[in-house]
């Protein structure tokens, strides 16, 4: 089969390679000023998107059904490298407010936001009820680009935790809504689903978690990087096939990962957070693609409408953290940047334009309006992490120079046994 045949008809492959060349030069740029700065990176990538767009130098049609292949890689990878930041122990401390959070907090936030956007912006109310639904997550990909990766504690883990986890139910109750709107008898099929996929991605990521590790330790750190990529892209095919969520397989997979003694992980977790860095720039400049200038200003969004979705971001986030964490050993201040941090992504800039292919009434409105949430989100996000970042202290400096030197000795004799084992 010719390699051209991969791809859709009237487009040739250098014209996809030029696209994915401009979007990776455009993400180098954008970490260049973003360093120099100190502006939001997440944000210029999606500015550059639809710039770039508007002018014709970019363009989402081009790359068709590569778009979503690449979405898709970047969540498994994104994901993935994520658990190579959180330790299980972190993870179980807080189980009861992370769980809680990616259920509960889910239903809470989708229903604060439907209220507010369709009591202020008088759209109509099941429109609202979509939007809510289509915002009542947060995004892995997003929250990992904020604070940086390298960034540890317990809000971020918390964070992180539960933006994986929530996954299949942010995906679930759009399509819930969608099944409603086009065969109501469908509908409610969708939630036992909805327990069928976490259950089946839980036992799915930890048997990959187990035989993971096994493959790691036969391998004897050789190609340890691409066993890594090829276990995480292994757990969510075998988890999606068998109709689970893969990306919950992929996070559990390598939470275990992450939390053995074995040295392996660390070259590995330093390999997926350049991966991950690397499709975060594609993923965000995409969503900047889905919009041009002319295409912005044609929606007529105004300032009413930015200032009423901030509001209703940040009032039902706030609300949700606040009830859920009432009784918990979260501190004050820990419980307000939770309640700030809760950037959107690639799940409502996805599903939002399902609604508008199926010409469901209000669609046009509600992808709009996806479109200043998700900017929004992230600005508020980044800004709640760099407000809250104070500096390091001393013993914190001098702990993470001593991990560093650790890393560099264990390294070194590694190299050194490779050296040996080659004579």
């Amino acid at each position: 089969m010719p390699v051209s045949s991969l791809f859709q008809a009237n487009v040739e492959p250098i014209a996809i390679i030029t696209q994915l060349a401009i979007i990776l030069a455009l993400g180098i740029v954008a970490k260049a000023i973003s360093n120099k700065s100190k502006s939001p990176f997440v944000i210029l990538l999606v500015v550059f998107g639809t710039v770039f767009a508007s002018f014709g130098a970019l363009n989402l049609e081009v790359l068709g059904e590569w778009a979503g292949v690449i979405r898709v890689l970047a969540l498994i990878v994104v994901v993935f490298s994520a658990g190579f930041h959180l330790k299980l122990k972190e993870v179980q401390a807080d189980s009861r407010i992370i769980m809680s959070l990616a259920t509960l907090g889910v239903f809470l936030t989708m229903a604060i936001i439907s209220g507010i956007t369709f009591a202020l912006l008088s759209i109509p109310l099941l429109s609202a009820i979509v939007l809510g639904a289509l915002l009542s997550g947060s995004d892995s990909a997003a929250i990992s680009s904020t604070g940086g990766p390298e960034e540890k504690n317990r809000v971020k883990t918390i964070l992180l935790t539960e933006s994986v986890f929530n996954q299949p139910l942010t995906l679930i109750l759009p399509l819930v809504l969608l099944d409603f709107f086009t065969k109501p008898e469908m509908a409610w099929f969708n939630i036992p689903k909805l327990f069928a996929m976490i259950g089946i991605g839980l036992v799915v990521g930890i048997g990959g978690a187990f035989w993971g590790q096994k493959i790691l330790e036969a391998s004897r750190h050789k190609h340890e990087q691409i066993i890594g990529l090829m276990i995480a892209i292994g757990v969510y095919v075998i988890a999606e096939n068998f109709f689970g969520s893969g990306i919950v397989a992929v996070a559990v997979t390598s939470l275990f990962l992450s939390s053995t003694t074995k040295k392996e992980t660390h070259l590995l977790g330093k390999f997926t957070q350049q991966l991950a860095f690397l499709f975060t720039i594609f993923v965000f400049v995409m969503l900047g693609m889905q919009f041009t200038l002319g295409e912005l200003a044609s929606l007529g969004i105004t300032r009413y409408e930015v200032i009423v979705i901030a509001v209703a971001l940040v009032i039902a986030r706030l609300v949700s953290v606040g009830l859920i964490s009432y009784k918990s050993s979260l501190g004050f201040l820990e419980r307000v940047k939770l309640g700030l941090v809760s950037p959107k992504g690639i799940a409502p800039a996805a599903m939002a334009p399902i609604f508008v292919a199926y010409g469901i009434t209000g669609s046009d409105i509600v992808l709009k309006i996806v479109y200043i949430a998700i900017v929004v989100s992230i600005f508020l996000s980044l800004v709640a992490f760099g407000f809250s970042s104070g500096k390091k202290t001393v013993k914190e400096e001098r702990a993470e120079k001593s991990e560093e030197r650790k890393l560099k000795r264990e390294e070194k004799t590694r190299e050194e046994e490779k050296g040996q084992k080659a004579k």
